[in-house]
């Protein structure tokens, strides 16, 4: 009962930070381009001048790539094989990403028979879930399906949206079952929090990827991750 007012409370305080509906436009178009309307199931070729809401998604096939101008001097390219949903574009706040890990933390927590009271620690990385733990119609989800939408984690990252991308990469590592990724989605996390300055967050982060490359068959573009990832928890402790 205490968590689910928790979590409540969490939820209220997150749905008021919530922006003014904005429309991003689609200005440069190469290869195959798709857009989903909406909770629409069904994709439809992506035009240049297409106004999208935040409700859509957009995504890019094989050497493609998609230009949006989300503002006034102010754009976001996404490159061959990636996904977002157009409200992966707001900019969130740390205040708003920390609230969200929260509330992903707390979910986790498993009632207590005894009345005790409730403790939540640092709120950290989310490490994944379990296969059992995902939703039964996410279990399927293809490794293609996977990988354009942490493509488009990882643009995020590159245009500097780190609080966005911390917040996408939990909903990947939620959405679908674990991946044998050698920590390359940890490694993102770790970037992104260490560019927030979340040293503590970043080190949790790191650390899993040097627990995943050492169990995992890992190809050699994995090492620069695992050396970056050594070096920045030396750095950041």
């Amino acid at each position: 009962m205490i968590r689910k007012i928790i979590l409540l409370v969490i939820l209220l305080l997150l749905y008021q930070s919530v922006f003014a509906s904005q429309q991003v436009k689609i200005v440069t178009i190469k290869g195959e381009v798709k857009v989903r309307r909406g909770v629409e199931e069904i994709w439809q070729p992506a035009e240049l001048g297409m106004l999208l809401e935040e409700i859509d998604t957009i995504q890019t096939g094989e050497k493609s790539e998609v230009t949006l101008k989300i503002e006034p001097g102010k754009n976001f390219k996404l490159n061959s094989s990636a996904q977002i949903d157009i409200s992966d574009l707001r900019e969130v706040s740390q205040k708003e990403m920390q609230l969200y890990l929260m509330t992903k933390k707390i979910s986790k927590i498993k009632p207590r028979k005894q009345r005790t009271p409730l403790r939540v620690g640092n709120v950290s990385v989310v490490h994944g879930l379990k296969a059992e733990d995902a939703e039964p119609a996410e279990k399927n989800k293809n490794k293609k399906a996977w990988r354009k939408e942490t493509n488009g984690a990882k643009a995020l990252f590159d245009f500097q949206y780190y609080t966005n991308t911390v917040i996408k990469l939990n909903k990947i590592l939620a959405k679908y079952s674990p991946q044998n990724d050698c920590g390359e989605i940890h490694f993102f996390l770790g970037k992104s929090f260490e560019a927030l300055s979340k040293n503590g967050q970043a080190i949790d982060a790191f650390e899993v990827v040097l627990n995943n490359y050492q169990k995992q068959s890992c190809k050699d573009e994995a090492k620069s991750r695992y050396n970056y990832a050594r070096q920045a928890i030396k750095r950041l402790k």
